[in-house]
């Protein structure tokens, strides 16, 4: 008899740990469905949504990069007109800067850039006084 009383004892001990599982289940599961409500499936309005942070991106290549994008036409500023030009410094590489090997210029399209100065001061002030406004 005392055999069946320990196994009566481990059943009755185990209903009681699968009740309060059972009760704890369905509590937690009331809250997650009390927190998965938001504006968009429930009554509520949409100022009670909690802020959720912004969801990770799956792939971090996908994001563009700058300026323009491959595929694109290229957009370049027009070129000053040549009488607006002060200064012409022609600037020429004829040997790679890393091997030193010669190159060959006629193939490559000369590159032409225009840099303007802005000046700290690009005006200037002249003050004269005839001698009747000095009096």
């Amino acid at each position: 008899m005392s055999f069946m009383d320990a196994k009566d004892r481990r059943i009755v001990k185990l209903e009681k740990l699968l009740n309060a599982a059972l009760e704890d289940n369905a509590r937690l599961k009331a809250r997650i469905a009390a927190l998965e409500k938001n504006s968009t499936n429930s009554s509520k309005p949409p100022s009670s949504d909690i802020v959720k942070p912004p969801k990770p991106r799956k792939d971090k290549e996908r994001r563009r990069k700058i300026g323009a994008q491959k595929g694109h036409k290229q957009y370049l500023r027009n070129p000053l007109a040549p009488e607006l030009v002060d200064e012409v410094i022609k600037l020429e590489l004829t040997d790679c800067p890393d091997c030193g090997h010669k190159l060959d210029l006629e193939k490559i399209e000369p590159k032409i850039t225009q840099q303007i100065e802005l000046v700290e001061k690009p005006y200037t002030v002249n003050a004269g006084c005839s001698e009747r406004w000095r009096e």
